[in-house]
This record gives structure tokens, sequence and C-alpha cells, in this order.
């Protein structure tokens, strides 16, 4: 008889920590609204990374440079605030990165041009779209145009 509870007892056990197991396992605590979001978010980053880029290749000055990227800047803390959401994100290379182009470009002269900045703050953009790189694995673009 007290075999028989003690077998019971520990198959219990064993149903908890396999239930326990595969609600860790499954989703990750990440849903697909929040990858949605995250996606979302880089879609937004893409597009004014090719802003940026039009902006490089058409000349300027830091200072041109600095004002686009401050309209760029609300547009990463929504990657940041929608990060922070998904599992395995790195929310702080996600910051970190953004500091350090904000670092490297606030320390240029107004009058810098863009070409001869660009040793300055290549790295960092660089940095940043890694991290852009990284996160957007953890949501992929859409394939699909369905809203």
């Amino acid at each position: 008889m007290v075999r028989v509870r003690k077998v019971v007892l520990v198959g219990v056990a064993v149903m908890l920590l396999l239930s326990v197991l595969a609600m860790v396992g499954c989703g990750g605590g990440t849903s697909a609204a929040d990858k949605a979001t995250l996606s979302k978010a880089l879609d937004k980053i893409d597009a004014d990374i090719a802003g940026l880029t039009t902006q490089f290749t058409a000349g300027g000055t830091a200072a041109d440079l600095k004002k686009a990227v401050g309209a760029v800047k609300p547009d990463w803390q929504a990657v940041i605030d929608a990060a922070q959401k998904v599992k395995g994100a790195d929310v702080a290379a996600a910051q970190k990165a953004w500091t350090d182009v904000d670092t490297a470009i606030s320390g240029l002269s107004d009058s810098t041009p863009i070409v001869q900045a660009a040793g300055a703050i290549l790295g960092p953009i660089g940095a940043l779209q890694k991290v852009e790189s990284d996160l957007r694995k953890l949501a992929p673009a859409s394939t699909t145009s369905s809203s």
C-alpha cells in the first residue's frame, strides 16, 4: 500500500514537472503580437536608415546628420520598447548602440562634412545595425502585406 502511494506521488510529481517544462518551452513568453510590434518598429528603422544613407551620399554637414538622427531617435526608442517584451532581445545592447551613435554624432562639429565624419560614426552605426539584425532574427519582417 505504501509502495503504491509512493509510485502515485512520484508519478504526479513527474507529470507536474513535465507540465511546467512544457509551459516554459511553449512560446517562451513572447506573443505573436509582441513580435509583430518589434518587427514593425524595425521596419521603420530600416526606412530611416535608407533615408540616412541617401543623405550620406547627397553630401551635407554634420549638422544635417544631427537633425536626421534626432528624427530617428523616437523610432529607435520604439524598437527598445518593443524589444523589452520579446524574450531573448538584448535591450541593453540596443540602448548602448543608440547611445554610442548619438555620442559619436553629437561630438562632431556642425560644419564637418559628412564624408569626413564617416570615420567617427561608421563604427557605432555598424554596431547599431548589428543589434538591429540580431533583433530581426527574433521578429522577422512580414512576408505578406495583410493587416
